[in-house]
């Protein structure tokens, strides 16, 4: 990307990190009209790997760090799906927070997440964790 596709990008950006009464979130930064992707810039590659469980907990590395794959990657069928770019650039999308009823929905298991709404400057983003990977109980 180049200045000028930098600065262009700008008008793409909708939301930021803040603290929430989860603790972190994405939070609306300006309105997002129903429909807008609002992380539509935070994965220029675009590609997930497939790790399976197995593979993880073979890995040579701490479990710390095994921690941090399950903590932030979506787990489906019994595979997470992480960044082909590695764990260290994980984009706002992974702040994401559940929501009996979101604001937000996905058409592809988590891959991409939309505005289910209009959504309000100052608003948490939050999606119903249940839509995509493996269902948690809250």
């Amino acid at each position: 990307m180049n200045q000028k596709e930098f600065l262009l990008s700008l008008g793409e950006v909708y939301c930021r990190l803040a603290p929430t009464r989860h603790g972190v979130g994405v939070i609306a930064i300006r309105p997002i009209p129903k429909g807008a992707n609002p992380f539509k810039n935070c994965d220029p590659f675009g590609a997930t790997l497939r790790i399976g469980t197995a593979e993880l907990d073979a890995a040579p590395v701490p479990d710390s760090v095994k921690a941090l794959v399950h903590d932030y990657c979506t787990m489906h069928e019994g595979q997470y799906h992480v960044p082909d770019y590695g764990i260290d650039a994980i984009d706002k999308s992974y702040f994401i927070n559940h929501s009996g009823s979101p604001n937000l929905e996905t058409p592809d298991n988590g891959e991409t997440f939309l505005a289910a709404r209009d959504i309000a400057e100052g608003e948490e983003l939050t999606a119903d964790y249940a839509t995509y990977g493996q269902p948690t109980a809250f």
